[in-house]
């Protein structure tokens, strides 16, 4: 059963390379839908150097993903942003610390929210992540949370940018 839950959606997942927190950096992705159909997806890797941290974190990769996806975004956007990172939605929408994450990505979140003129009409779900075939199939995970094919998308990008990345340095 495939669920959808508003007309436009923004789908966004991070992780990192190697273990939490990561030596060797993370990865983000997200995928942009309208009406059901993907109009945009895009997958990268940060490092240590690249964020100006010693260490990638989790929390970190999971909020590039969303400031990459809201950076795609046109200015009149409305819909729902969905991730399976509470903790991003929560510094996003509900104005929870941020903690660990520096300082030149909070202040680029900061700047696009300031640009998307709807942003108080942007709703937020979290999803539960890495569902199963079958948890797909029924579009509900083990917490009771609603699961999407986009979100599995966007973690399995984010698996293929490390594999990319180790393999380009035979680790």
């Amino acid at each position: 059963m495939a669920f959808r839950f508003t007309l436009h959606e923004l789908y966004c997942d991070g992780g990192v390379i190697g273990h939490n927190p990561s030596h060797w950096g993370g990865t983000w992705a997200y995928r942009i839908l309208e009406d059901g159909i993907v109009i945009a997806e895009k997958s990268g890797v940060i490092t240590p150097r690249q964020a100006e941290m010693e260490t990638v974190s989790n929390n970190l990769t999971e909020m590039l993903a969303l400031v990459h996806g809201l950076s795609a975004l046109p200015s009149d956007w409305t819909g729902t942003v969905l991730s399976d990172s509470q903790i991003t939605l929560g510094r996003a929408f509900d104005y929870w610390k941020w903690n660990n994450v520096p300082d030149w990505v909070h202040q680029w979140f900061v700047r696009l929210k300031l640009g998307l003129i709807y942003w108080p009409k942007i709703k937020h779900i979290l999803v539960q992540g890495h569902p199963t075939k079958a948890q797909l199939e029924v579009g509900i995970g083990p917490k009771g949370y609603p699961v999407s094919e986009h979100n599995k998308w966007c973690d399995e990008a984010c698996g293929e940018q490390a594999q990319k990345w180790m393999a380009e340095r035979a680790i």
